[in-house]
């Protein structure tokens, strides 16, 4: 009985882990810096809106934050692995060998699934003033190309075709 309860662990550990990948406000598979995708707070929320013309377009990396589930799960895995070896003091290191290794392999992996690709978009308002706007690349935009530009009251920005 002893011995599944490790068993028990590591399984829910990969579990956690799977979660890392998704954002949970967003859904499955959306992009946390989305285009076009909001959480429960931004809805409903006025917004002002300017138009403006795309100047450049530039391919970024956006880290994501990390929640510290894949550190957790990690270490709950590779310690629940290490313990099935051995016996007595060996055990016990290679427990703690096990967890460590686990511990920073799911933060790796954590780190890798927070990730999403993104743009830099540099707009011109038609005021004049010009922006610089970093947003996941769910929205293709093209030099040239007439945009509205959405601000909420925080700052945050974003920038949408039109039409």
């Amino acid at each position: 009985m002893m011995k599944s309860l490790p068993l028990t662990a590591a399984a829910f550990a990969v579990a956690m882990l799977g979660g890392c990948a998704t954002n949970p406000m967003m859904g499955a598979g959306t992009p946390q810096a989305s285009a076009q995708g909001y959480t429960i707070n931004g809805a409903q929320s006025v917004q002002s809106v300017e138009l403006g013309t795309v100047l450049a377009v530039h391919p970024v990396i956006i880290a994501g934050q990390s929640s510290g589930a894949g550190a957790i799960g990690g270490a709950l895995a590779g310690g629940a692995i290490g313990h099935q070896i051995g016996g007595g003091t060996g055990q016990k290191l290679a427990t703690i060998a096990g967890a460590l290794a686990g511990l920073m392999g799911g933060q790796t992996l954590e780190g890798a699934a927070a990730k999403e690709n993104g743009l830099l978009v540099t707009v011109k308002l038609d005021s004049g003033q010009l922006l610089a706007i970093t947003q996941a690349a769910d929205v293709q935009l093209t030099i040239g190309e007439r945009v509205q530009v959405l601000m909420d009251r925080t700052g945050k920005a974003r920038a949408l075709p039109l039409g």
